[in-house]
């Protein structure tokens, strides 16, 4: 009888994992992605105008205050990988850019080319959402 309760819990867990690795990403939409990378953009756009990199005490200062932050984008481009996207190697770029622009690690020049690719996120959802309104 014993064997007989394991052998359902396998059959349920294999149903449920099954599942599970059929189903979509739907919770990572291409608005999401947007409006994570816009969030995370401006946070780094942010630190590098308080925090001076130069000066250690400030560097540990920003990791405490914001460096969280750094888990949110590795978690975006992670969600980059999941979607469709017409130019995904470019979101997959953007997404690392944000990583890079908002972490304590100080470079301020991977922030440059974000709002280019934001523009053309945005111009894909609009787009999207016109075809959406046709159907």
């Amino acid at each position: 009888m014993n064997s007989r309760y394991k052998l359902c819990f396998l059959f349920l867990l294999f149903i449920s994992l099954t599942a599970h690795a059929a189903s979509t990403y739907s919770g990572d939409s291409l608005r999401k992605i947007y409006l994570e990378m816009r969030y995370l953009y401006q946070i780094g756009i942010d630190i590098h105008q308080r925090y001076d990199f130069s000066d250690p005490a400030q560097i540990s200062a920003c990791n405490f205050e914001v460096g969280h932050n750094s888990t949110r984008a590795k978690n975006l481009i992670g969600a980059t990988n999941r979607i469709e996207y017409p130019d995904k190697k470019a979101l997959i770029d953007s997404a690392w850019a944000v990583y890079a622009c908002s972490s304590c690690k100080g470079d301020a020049s991977a922030c440059v080319a974000i709002p280019e690719q934001l523009k053309q996120i945005r111009s894909i959802i609009n787009e999207q959402r016109k075809t959406s309104k046709k159907d």
